[in-house]
């Protein structure tokens, strides 16, 4: 018989205090064999665009995975269907985009997990994050994709210098911007902890020790998504904010 896997999440997006509209989308869903699919995604391209690529994106995988209406055999199974559903996503927002004057130049960016059992997918693309609280530790278990990460990564910034960088926003990969798209997956293994999924909103908005102390703490998962949301308000809201909380019973 299957391991059930069993907790719950909130889900929360705001536009900030800049922004006129709000371009991030965040949902979640458990179907009925206990696997949770988590997906947050930040839209670029300004009005109508951004707004309209990453709400169509996560609708058309949340959809997709109420659909499937068998359980995943196994981790490799579950893969190839993540790849196979965020493809599938990419073709249908970039030829949205080529049939529509006021689609053209859209995209956005994608942080999914999919867990099944003691086990966790992870899909990247863009700068949108995911972390995990373990052993009382915050970590970020996505890498972004921006070209100051390039840099840093190929040592020719360091990690101060790219909090100031002007083209610290630069993304170096997006979904829906072309025909295809490459799509950075990762299994880990899951031992029930909690997880965050934000877009950059969030984290550039929230210091790292306070998004732990929100989230280590033993508020409701409602009440610590509004916390999150309201500490990036007061720290300016300089961009649309989109997060899930996700946390397991014991």
């Amino acid at each position: 018989m299957s391991q059930y896997l069993s907790g719950s999440f909130h889900c929360l997006t705001d536009k900030g205090r800049v922004r006129e509209i709000n371009e991030d989308a965040a949902r979640g869903a458990i179907n009925a064999y206990g696997n949770v699919f988590l997906v947050v995604a930040d839209g670029m391209g300004g009005h109508l665009k951004g707004e309209y690529a990453s709400n169509e994106l996560v609708d058309y995988l949340i959809k997709s995975f109420r659909d499937v209406d068998e359980e995943f055999k196994n981790i490799k199974v579950a893969t190839k269907w993540l790849n196979k559903a965020i493809s599938e996503a990419n073709k249908k927002i970039y030829q949205a985009s080529q049939k529509n004057a006021q689609y053209q130049g859209m995209g956005t960016t994608l942080s999914a997990c999919l867990i099944i059992k003691d086990q966790m997918i992870v899909a990247q693309i863009g700068d949108s994050r995911i972390y995990h609280l373990a052993d009382n530790k915050l970590e970020q278990i996505t890498v972004d994709q921006t070209y100051v990460n390039y840099l840093i990564n190929t040592k020719k910034l360091s990690p101060e210098e790219a909090n100031a960088h002007p083209e610290r926003h630069k993304l170096t990969n997006a979904l829906g911007t072309k025909p295809t798209v490459n799509v950075d997956l990762s299994t880990y293994p899951y031992k029930k902890e909690k997880l965050l999924l934000c877009s950059d909103g969030l984290y550039n908005n929230v210091p790292v020790k306070d998004i732990f102390s929100i989230l280590k703490g033993n508020d409701s998962l409602e009440r610590k998504c509004l916390q999150l949301i309201a500490f990036g308000n007061t720290n300016g809201g300089s961009d649309n904010m989109a997060v899930i909380i996700w946390e397991a019973n014991n």
